[in-house]
C-alpha cells in the first residue's frame, strides 16, 4: 500500500528522528560478525572487548549485576566472559546498546521489549536447530532483535500512535499492519525501512525489517541465505506471538506445543519450515525463560550503570 502525502510526511518525520537517536557502537557489530561456532570464538570476543573500554566496562557490569550474583566480584573481563558465556555476552551487550537507545517506560513498550527479545532468542536457537548453513546464530539474533525497528522509533517519537495501535484489537502481524493503515496512514515497515537506511545497517538486516511479514518472500530468495534469515525470522515472530497470548505454552507437554505451533506459527508460502514443529516444540520453554532472563539482566545492568 502506497503513503498518502501526509502520511508520507509524518513517516519521514518520524524516521528523521532516528538521526537524533545514539548509533548501535561499532563494537557491536565487530562482536555479531564473530562466528559463534568457531573454537577461537572466546578468545576473538575477549580480544574485541580488550580494544574497547565501554564494551568491557558493560561485560562487567553486567556480570556483578544481582541477577549473576558472583561469589566474589567480577574484575577482569575475561572473568565476566566466563562467567557470563561467550555467546550471552554478545547477545546482552547487543541488547543492551539498543535498550540505551529504546528506554521503556510504559506496559506497551515493555511489552514491545519482551517481544524483541522472544524473537532474538528464538531466531538465534532456530538457527542452531537448522542444517542449511549461511545463516550465523548471531546474524540471527541481531535480525531478531531488531526485526521491529519501526515500532521501538514509534514508542521514542510517537509514543500516542504506538498507543492508538497497541489498544486495537489484533492478534496477527496482517491484522497489526491493517491496524496501523487504518489508524496511522503507514506501517511499521515502512518506518523501520527508512530508519535501518538512515543508520546504514546491514542491507541483510534492512532486508529482514523489510520483509519480515512478507511469508512469500523466502521462496522469493529461492532458499538462499538471505531468504533462510527471514524465514527464521518469521517463525521466531511468529512463535513470539504464541508466547504473549499464552506465555503458559512452553508448559505444556511437548505434543501440544507441536499441534499449537503447527496451527500458528507453520505458514503454506514456505517450501520447508525453518525448524519442524516437533524439534521447535522442545525448546519453547527454554526461549521463553532464557528471552526474561535476558530482559532482568539489562534491568539490573540499567540500574548499576545509573547509580
Amino acid at each position: 500500500m502506497s503513503l498518502t502525502h501526509h502520511a508520507r510526511t509524518n513517516v519521514v518525520d518520524l524516521a528523521a528522528h532516528a538521526e537524533q537517536l545514539p548509533l548501535l557502537p561499532t563494537v557491536v557489530m565487530r562482536v555479531l560478525a564473530l562466528d559463534t561456532r568457531s573454537d577461537q570464538y572466546f578468545e576473538a570476543l575477549l580480544a574485541v572487548a580488550e580494544e574497547d573500554p565501554t564494551f568491557a566496562v558493560r561485560l562487567i557490569r553486567l556480570a556483578n549485576a544481582p541477577r549473576s550474583a558472583p561469589a566474589r566480584p567480577i574484575i577482569t573481563i575475561r572473568q565476566a566472559v566466563v562467567r557470563l558465556g561467550a555467546r550471552e555476552c554478545a547477545g546482552l551487550v547487543t541488547a543492551l546498546a539498543v535498550s540505551r537507545v529504546f528506554v521503556p517506560t510504559t506496559a506497551g513498550q515493555r511489552n514491545l521489549w519482551r517481544h524483541a527479545l522472544q524473537v532474538a532468542v528464538a531466531a538465534r536457537t532456530i538457527t542452531s536447530l537448522m542444517t542449511t548453513p549461511g545463516v550465523l546464530p548471531a546474524q540471527a539474533y541481531l535480525a531478531g532483535l531488531l526485526h521491529d525497528i519501526g515500532r521501538f522509533v514509534m514508542f521514542e517519537a510517537a509514543t500516542e500512535d504506538l498507543g492508538r495501535v497497541d489498544e486495537a484489537p489484533w492478534h496477527s502481524p496482517q491484522q497489526l499492519m491493517e491496524a496501523e493503515h487504518a489508524l496511522l496512514g503507514y506501517d511499521h515497515v515502512q518506518l523501520g525501512v527508512l530508519v535501518c537506511r538512515r543508520w546504514s545497517l546491514p542491507h541483510v538486516i534492512t532486508e529482514v525489517v523489510k520483509l519480515h511479514h512478507d511469508y512469500a518472500a523466502p521462496a522469493a530468495q529461492a532458499s538462499g541465505p538471505l531468504g533462510n534469515l527471514i524465514a527464521i525470522v518469521q517463525l521466531a515472530d511468529l512463535l513470539s506471538i504464541c508466547l504473549m497470548d499464552s506465555p503458559d505454552l512452553g508448559d505444556q507437554e511437548p505434543v501440544d506445543i507441536a499441534a499449537a505451533l503447527t496451527a500458528k506459527c507453520m505458514r503454506p508460502e514456505w517450501r520447508h519450515p525453518p525448524a519442524a514443529p516437533s524439534v521447535l516444540a522442545q525448546q519453547v520453554g527454554a526461549i521463553r525463560d532464557e528471552a526474561a532472563e535476558v530482559a532482568e539482566r539489562l534491568l539490573d545492568a540499567r540500574s548499576a550503570s545509573t547509580k
